[in-house]
């Protein structure tokens, strides 16, 4: 699956969480859930933040950036050289790991935290659709799929599988919360 996919999925799983809570997560949550949902990708240096961020116009912007650009790259090359992508950071120990590393965070914002945990999750959901499916249990190699064939990364099912995921995510967001709030 593609960046834009991935970031459709977060906000998706943001907004699931979102209807099981019975509460609107604030709005700094989801720029919050998007990033996350790029982070298992780190793993891959051709991806949205394995790359590195883009160099900013504004120089105190990008000296900001800059290292932050440059830890990025370093971690993807060596997850990429040392286990591989769609390995460690695919599968439910990633998923441990990662937790335990913002966790700390979830006494200061429980709110972002879930939306971190969230977005990270929602990473192996949206690539378990894909062909090649996740290693939920590495590092033994069996690949978890949700579709028998899959969906191609980058074809036209992609997107309109984010497409419906959108329109989903949109439609909990706008429509089910009212309906809930006498549940909750």
């Amino acid at each position: 699956m593609n960046a834009t996919t991935h970031a459709v999925f977060g906000v998706a799983a943001l907004a699931s969480y979102s209807l099981l809570t019975g509460e609107a997560p604030p709005l700094y949550a989801y720029p919050a859930a998007v990033i996350s949902s790029w982070i298992p990708d780190v793993d891959n240096p051709r991806s949205r933040l394995g790359n590195g961020l883009s160099r900013m116009k504004n120089p105190a912007l990008d000296s900001l950036t800059r290292p932050v650009s440059w830890a990025l790259r370093v971690v993807s090359f060596t997850l990429f050289r040392t286990v591989g992508h769609r390995t460690l950071t695919h599968s439910l120990l990633g998923v441990a790991l990662f937790v335990a590393l913002v966790s700390p965070g979830a006494a200061f914002s429980p709110d972002l935290f879930a939306a971190l945990v969230a977005g990270y999750v929602s990473h192996l959901v949206a690539d378990a659709l894909n062909t090649k499916g996740v290693p939920l249990f590495w590092p033994a190699r069996w690949r978890f799929r949700l579709l028998p064939g899959g969906v191609r990364s980058g074809g036209v099912v992609e997107f309109l599988v984010a497409l419906v995921v959108a329109v989903a995510a949109v439609y909990g967001l706008y429509t089910l919360p009212p309906a809930l709030a006498g549940v909750f």
